[in-house]
């Protein structure tokens, strides 16, 4: 019996991803001194934004639970002043937003289904 390498099977699971229904992606603007998220998807959109310079040095996990964490349902916008972006300062002038739907898993449970990422100027 042939056994795949434990490398090549953690990289397959962490690289399977279910598959979302929604259709359409997520609209940002800035209309200082808030970023308008605007949710072109069908299902719920759940959101994490930061300053771009603070992104690559920042770990994070999305939100997976529904119930707890605040999202945006479809054809909504939604205004997130400045001041609620993380790590953002008077000097910053980019953010990312970071946006994705919760799919159900086995045992109740919710996953990403792919995390996707916009820039936006501020």
């Amino acid at each position: 019996m042939t056994r795949a390498p434990l490398s090549v099977t953690l990289f397959l699971v962490a690289c399977s991803t279910p598959v979302s229904l929604a259709q359409g992606q997520v609209g940002v603007g800035a209309l200082p001194p808030t970023l308008q998220v605007t949710n072109h998807t069908s299902l719920p959109v759940f959101t994490f934004i930061i300053e771009s310079g603070a992104a690559a040095r920042t770990d994070w996990l999305p939100c997976r639970d529904p119930v707890r964490c605040a999202a945006i349902a479809p054809g909504a916008t939604a205004p997130v002043p400045y001041t609620e972006i993380k790590s953002y300062s008077t000097a910053a002038r980019e953010a990312i937003v970071y946006w994705w739907h919760l799919v159900p898993t086995s045992g109740g449970f919710f996953q990403p289904d792919s995390i996707q990422a916009q820039v936006v100027a501020l």
